[in-house]
């Protein structure tokens, strides 16, 4: 599903768009079968839950599928649109459980930008970063689904849009715009959702979570000897042709993430 001038005119308008089956079907189903690898449905789980009726899975994943579902620049091509540069940063990423919980209190309407920016939030569509979240398997009323209040109505709950949506379905958002979970209702069942944020590169003032404490670990290293420059970039390594390569410097980043250079594209 490719996104659109009308997708883009939605979310200029109503500061989110929603878009159902997003990937073709055998995507989203390898999509859901990978999440429950890691987030194991509630059957299985039901007899000894978690206390906090959420489990997590962050970047960067054991799961490579999930690390490359990052890497979709159709979905980059429409963020650069919306923040107006060719010149984005990933910021996060993480996959959600959401379990039953009917006692639980119905969480506060809030916005995302006090955990992920420095700055006050600013009504110029350039400030705030965009995170989209993808719902592998379908959300009823009863599953804690999102509730958004569109950009033109603040914090008005009454004119909220509550994301109960089919299998597939992709949600990308401004992360000043005021939102929050449901109450589980259900007994059964769970929400899952996979979540990934990109911003402007020359905004150093935001981000939710660093990840340039990972160049050690072994899912990162793993993932991004196999990357391209391109892709490279997402992840704020700099480009061919840097001072920063020399022979000495390429060999070691052969021997931390094994397959640097493959391509050919950083020889000197």
């Amino acid at each position: 599903m490719k996104l659109t001038d009308d997708h883009l005119q939605t979310f200029v308008e109503q500061g989110f768009v929603v878009v159902e089956n997003f990937y073709p079907e055998e995507r989203r189903a390898q999509i859901a079968a990978a999440i429950r690898q890691t987030l194991p449905p509630w059957e299985v789980i039901a007899d000894d839950p978690p206390a906090r009726r959420l489990l997590t899975d962050d970047f960067p994943y054991a799961d490579m599928l999930f690390n490359e579902f990052i890497l979709d620049w159709d979905l980059i091509a429409f963020v650069q649109r919306v923040l107006d540069t060719e010149d984005i940063f990933f910021r996060y990423a993480h996959n959600w459980a959401r379990y039953p919980d009917p006692g639980a209190e119905q969480p506060g309407l809030h916005i995302d930008n006090g955990n992920n920016s420095l700055l006050p939030p600013t009504s110029d569509r350039r400030y705030g970063q965009i995170s989209t979240w993808y719902f592998p398997e379908a959300v009823d009323e009863n599953q804690a689904p999102m509730q958004i209040v569109p950009k033109p109505y603040g914090q008005d709950l009454s004119k909220r849009v509550l994301l109960t949506v089919p299998a597939g379905t992709i949600m990308i958002f401004n992360t000043h715009l005021w939102h929050s979970a449901t109450v589980f209702k259900g007994r059964e069942g769970q929400r899952y959702s996979a979540t990934r944020i990109y911003g402007r590169a020359d905004h150093y003032w935001e981000g939710v979570s660093s990840f340039t404490n990972r160049g050690m670990h072994e899912h990162f290293r793993a993932f991004i000897g196999r990357l391209s420059a391109r892709e490279r970039a997402l992840f704020r390594f700099p480009p061919p042709g840097h001072e920063y390569y020399t022979h000495e410097t390429l060999a070691r980043l052969e021997e931390q993430y094994p397959g640097w250079n493959a391509r050919g594209e950083y020889d000197l």
